[in-house]
């Protein structure tokens, strides 16, 4: 197999961006041969852009078709689940966008199928894995360069939406269609990052709003509190109303801070000891002396606006890749369930107005969803 021969399920927002990438060839090792859309309209659209790409209306015949060795689902959240377990089922490879489904134990099948066809790649579309930045901070975290983590802020609020983005579907911003608003939607990237980087927490509380500033039913604001066994806590904010939006993450750690702007920029300041080392044997005189010295600590900063690389053409490579040779993935579809235990968390928490241990009990979470649907 010299290239992977790719159908793509779903053809809305982020199928048509996988498509065009695949079928204008900026994905090595792989090829379009076949798109699934339950909307016969389709069809014609596909035959003009796509010319020689197979269409097909039904999810099973795609797959079963000998024209596609591997999938990649992008239809609504409720049917990731159930569109990836018949492909692997069928001996296909998957690469499943996020989120991996609307709660935990919706996949509990699909993660029994996943081990009994282990010789099958199944992986999760988290592009911002493969960031130059965020690929760069995870190297920084562990090499421990700023020591052990003491807390950290992320306000991602750079995912504006206007009332005409959630009206272009039924589904879109529903309980029913989608699960939920911009915590399992837009922000799920930065939660699957949260626990790639920082661990899984063991407890979490989050203030959502609901509709607070567009008319949907689901959450357009999430400020969310993590806390971990180690001591560590984390601050995480989003929201879909902030025109201006801002994108920072502040790390703290024993040795040092870093600074992520944008996820382009990385500012890294560090001190050749623990904080509370060579700071408990300062005066007060030599406190206020130190405060923003620079001889204290080393600053480096590190630019990467000017990356060439594309992070979703990376995802869709390293899959191929694993397909062909091996590589390793950069995100398995076992990585898929710990953000979803973490966003299943957040909104739990909020319904129940109180901190809440992870894992959750999934009974009490659907019921609170089937109640909201």
């Amino acid at each position: 197999m010299k290239k992977v021969k790719a159908g793509i399920i779903g053809l809305g927002i982020q199928g048509k961006k996988y498509a065009s990438m695949i079928f204008d060839q900026k994905v090595e090792g792989m090829e379009l041969t076949a798109i699934c859309s339950r909307s016969a309209s389709k069809k014609e659209f596909v035959e003009q852009e796509y010319p020689g790409v197979l269409f097909f209306q039904d999810f099973q015949e795609l797959i079963h078709s000998d024209q596609v060795d591997a999938v990649i689902v992008c239809v609504p959240h409720y049917h990731h689940a159930e569109v990836s377990e018949f492909a692997l089922k069928h001996q296909k490879h998957v690469l499943v966008e996020k989120p991996l489904s609307v709660y935990v134990s919706q996949v509990d099948s699909l993660m029994r199928t996943a081990e009994e066809n282990n010789h099958l790649t199944f992986a999760m579309l988290f592009n911002q894995r493969a960031n130059t930045v965020h690929q760069r901070l995870k190297n920084l975290l562990d090499h421990r360069v700023i020591g052990g983590i003491r807390n950290w802020n992320w306000t991602m609020s750079t995912v504006w939406r206007t009332q005409a983005y959630f009206d272009q579907n039924d589904w879109r911003a529903t309980w029913k269609g989608e699960g939920g608003g911009v915590l399992i939607n837009q922000a799920s990237h930065q939660i699957d990052l949260i626990q790639w980087l920082f661990g899984m927490p063991d407890q979490v509380y989050a203030n959502l709003k609901y509709g607070s500033k567009r008319d949907i039913e689901v959450d357009d604001d999430v400020t969310a509190f993590f806390r971990y066994r180690n001591g560590e806590s984390g601050i995480f904010q989003s929201r879909t109303h902030d025109y201006f939006g801002t994108d920072q993450l502040e790390i703290l750690g024993d040795k040092g801070k870093i600074l992520v702007e944008d996820s382009e920029k990385i500012v890294l300041k560090t001190f050749d000891q623990s904080e509370q080392d060579w700071s408990s044997a300062l005066t007060l005189d030599e406190m206020k002396a130190a405060h923003r010295n620079p001889s204290y600590y080393s600053e480096t900063v590190e630019d990467y606006r000017d990356e060439p690389s594309d992070p979703y053409v990376r995802i869709l490579e390293n899959f191929a890749a694993n397909i062909l040779t091996g590589e390793p993935l950069i995100a398995t579809g076992n990585e898929g369930i710990k953000s979803m235990e973490i966003i299943n968390g957040l909104y739990l928490s909020d319904w129940l107005k109180k901190e809440t241990a992870l894992p959750v009990n999934q009974e009490q979470f659907k019921e609170q969803l089937m109640e909201r649907q």
